[in-house]
């Protein structure tokens, strides 16, 4: 940042996750290889599908309204994550900064969104198209970090 302030991964995947950044590929010498996609942002009628399909944070045990809620990138966009309903969903404020920190995942299915509690779910390799969910911690809204 532009005090030095060096900020951990977990931080900088919640500001890119909330943030309008464009991702660049730099070469050996500088030169742009790749210039990523502007489009991360939900759009105004995605929030509002989103809201209706999902009605509330889908964080479980959460209730808080969805017009109250984030709309956040099961895979992150940063991550090559598309921005699209099969790809999102509502996460509360409090609820998207646990996703991050405890970088966790999710699966949209039929019946709703099922989340995967386990910590580092989100980098197992095949998370994204896994059914695996931890039931386990249906109960507890918000595992202590490890």
């Amino acid at each position: 940042m532009d005090g030095g302030t060096l900020l951990g991964p977990e931080t900088v995947r919640k500001l890119a996750c909330d943030g309008n950044i464009i991702p660049v590929l730099l070469g050996g010498h500088g030169q742009i290889l790749d210039l990523g996609s502007a489009r991360r942002a939900f759009t105004s009628a995605q929030h509002r599908a989103l809201w209706l399909r999902d009605r509330h944070c889908t964080f479980p045990g959460c209730t808080v309204p969805g017009t109250w809620a984030d709309a956040h990138h099961i895979r992150h966009w940063a991550d090559g994550g598309n921005t699209d309903l099969a790809n999102g969903t509502l996460l509360c404020g409090r609820h998207h900064t646990i996703v991050h920190r405890d970088r966790l995942t999710a699966l949209v299915t039929p019946a709703g969104v099922r989340w995967n509690r386990r910590l580092g779910s989100y980098d197992d390799p095949l998370a994204p198209a896994s059914t695996a969910v931890d039931e386990s911690a249906a109960d507890d809204p918000d595992p202590p970090p490890q």
